[in-house]
């Protein structure tokens, strides 16, 4: 089975439990399936590549932020900026790994995996 009829299909399993589209399909997973990157919906992804991808994409994201404030009045001291950073991705990362993983267990969703079988393809 194909990844875009298995991601089909997740979706369709994931509008059924009643949760908005925007929970299930977050605007960044959406931007990277128009990429071209394919990826499982969250609730379907696995815990450490969740915790990674987030905690990075969180973590980057405030870093710039904080050494932009820091470079226009210094609010901390420059050399705490990145210490900052992975602390704060770190604590993302595994916050937003946990939220999908108990929705996942919450709904009772199949694995990745099991996504084709399941459905008879």
């Amino acid at each position: 089975m194909s990844t875009l009829s298995r991601r089909e299909l997740a979706l369709q399993i994931l509008s059924k439990t009643g949760m908005q589209m925007s929970n299930y399909s977050p605007p960044a997973v959406r931007l990277l399936w128009r990429m071209g990157i394919d990826c499982p919906p969250p609730h379907f992804a696995r815990f450490w590549p969740v915790f990674f991808i987030s905690g990075v994409y969180f973590g980057v994201m405030l870093g710039l932020f904080m050494w932009l404030a820091t470079l226009y009045r210094p609010l901390f001291l420059l050399s705490s900026v990145p210490f900052g950073a992975v602390i704060a991705g770190c604590c993302f990362g595994f916050f937003m790994a946990s939220y999908y993983a108990i929705g996942r267990r919450k709904y009772q969703l199949p694995r990745w995996e099991e996504i084709g079988v399941t459905s008879g393809n």
